[in-house]
């Protein structure tokens, strides 16, 4: 993990204090949540997941920022179902999406949804590659409960992409995905969806059954062209915040230019990709 590319506008060190005022209890009741009788996904440890295997990290430090930073937009609107996308492939959206939904499981009855149904991350992060999920259950079943997996100890659990859907725009674009994910974020306080990037149609469709958007970009590998055509068309994403992955305070700056609305709500994470 690159540790000189952690910066958060100076506010890294007040995060500890942060979380802790932040994620005062006030949603739904725990207790009241039963959890999948499946076995647990057990990742194996990796550097890319800070957030679940070296909680005292600078990395670990940002994701808790971040989850702060979502807490305090939820106290000023409507906010339980995260879209995490971004404008090309290797920006690290999906590991944003796993150790900001892992951060969030520490404290909150959280799920995470694998949206990427074309070629999934987040099945590389917590192998879940051999596990049914979302294209399963479309195909097979109306309930979720059997393709929902515990994650670890924590109060995370995770939907996994399943097989490759030939035909994701059918499942997002449809009324029983908009009406499954309703009545599955009744059961948790969090639901993180990690989406496909930009460049595809699925996060539109993915965003009008969310409540906001993180758009991941990547300092010096996200295509400046590509950025601004697509926040010149962000209207329709639900955008909250700017996530800089691998960012220098510079990266702020410049990013930051071509989104006002957005700019206070930008947060640098870890640098690797995913």
């Amino acid at each position: 993990m690159d540790h000189n590319s952690h910066g958060l506008c100076g506010e890294s060190r007040r995060a500890p204090a942060q979380w802790t005022r932040s994620f005062d209890t006030d949603d739904t009741d725990s207790a009241a949540v039963d959890q999948p009788p499946q076995p647990p996904l057990i990742p194996l440890p990796s550097s890319r997941l800070a957030a679940m295997f070296d909680e005292r990290s600078v990395g670990a430090e940002k994701f808790r920022v971040l989850a702060s930073r979502l807490q305090y937009l939820r106290k000023q609107r409507p906010l339980k179902r995260v879209l995490v996308t971004s404008t090309v492939k290797g920006d690290g959206k999906s590991v944003i999406s796993a150790n900001l939904a892992v951060t969030l499981g520490r404290r909150y009855n959280t799920l995470l949804v694998d949206g990427d149904l074309r070629q999934s991350g987040i099945a590389n992060l917590l192998g879940s590659h051999q596990l049914p999920g979302l294209a399963d259950w479309w195909l097979e079943s109306n309930l979720t409960t059997p393709y929902v997996r515990r994650v670890g100890t924590f109060k995370l659990s995770c939907l996994p992409a399943g097989q490759s859907a030939s035909q994701p725009l059918e499942i997002f674009q449809s009324q029983r995905m908009s009406e499954m994910l309703d009545e599955i974020t009744k059961s948790f306080d969090w639901v993180i969806i990690d989406a496909p990037p930009l460049i595809l149609s699925d996060p539109s469709l993915l965003a009008a059954l969310s409540d906001g958007t993180l758009l991941v970009v990547r300092q010096g590998k996200t295509p400046r062209r590509l950025l601004r055509k697509c926040l010149e068309g962000i209207e329709n994403l639900k955008l909250i915040g700017v996530v800089m992955n691998g960012a220098e305070d510079d990266g702020h700056r410049y990013y930051g230019q071509y989104y006002k609305g957005v700019q206070r709500n930008v947060a640098a994470a870890p640098a690797p990709a995913g």
